[in-house]
């Protein structure tokens, strides 16, 4: 079988992982980042233990949705493939997903401390309050049900001792989540040190779940 039919989709995969490495997301191999290929039932994923500034796109590995196995790899996908795959199984909305360990939602992942809707931007983007999955130990399939159950129909979730999983119906999208979510815990965390964070109204909650909701079933 040739690389080239999924050229593009490693590509992709490789830009966005190299875009979280850069902003400060992950360090070194920390993290994982995949999507879903195009014209297959498979998704794009990162390799395990390879550092982002040395990844190349032949090293993102193509992994079939149905089987959880290789199609195409010369390397051995992310530890954390379980969690990608249980994810992409149970949100047909879902087209690509970036886990990070971003400095403040793995603040709050250790004090396994939900993020409440604080910001405008967090209903819009998120869907709501990003809750803290149950422990389970990295790579296992039970993280990744308790993954699929803390997430709900949400655009992310802390993941207990961690760090956090951001879901969007692209890779841009999941980019822009995680982004987000990172700032918006800097700004929870901040916030608790002088005094007791408020939560938005429940208006605003209604109509910025309306937004999320129009947004999250637009076509991919």
């Amino acid at each position: 079988m040739s690389n080239d039919r999924f050229r593009a989709d490693r590509e992709s995969v490789l830009f966005h992982s190299k875009r979280m490495w850069e902003a400060g997301l992950v360090v070194a191999s920390a993290g994982n980042v995949s999507a879903r290929v195009s014209g297959h039932n498979a998704i794009a994923i990162t390799p395990t233990s390879v550092s982002y500034d040395v990844m190349t796109a032949d090293q993102i590995v193509v992994v079939s949705l149905d089987s959880g196995l290789p199609i195409e790899s010369k390397v051995r996908p992310s530890a954390e493939l379980p969690m990608h795959l249980a994810i992409y199984r149970h949100r047909q909305d879902v087209g690509a997903i970036i886990h990070t360990h971003a400095p403040y939602v793995s603040t709050l992942s250790v004090l396994r401390r939900a993020l409440p809707p604080i910001i405008d931007e967090m209903i819009v983007y998120f869907g709501g309050t990003i809750e803290v999955a149950d422990y389970a130990f990295t790579g296992t399939d039970d993280l990744g049900a308790n993954v699929v159950v803390a997430l709900g129909d949400r655009a992310g979730v802390l993941l207990s001792n961690h760090g956090n999983v951001c879901v969007g119906s692209d890779l841009a999208e999941a980019l822009h989540v995680a982004l987000t979510m990172e700032a918006t815990a800097r700004i929870y965390i901040e916030s608790l040190r002088t005094g007791d964070p408020v939560v938005l109204p429940e208006g605003s909650l209604r109509a910025g779940q309306a937004v999320y909701e129009k947004l999250r079933r637009r076509p991919r």
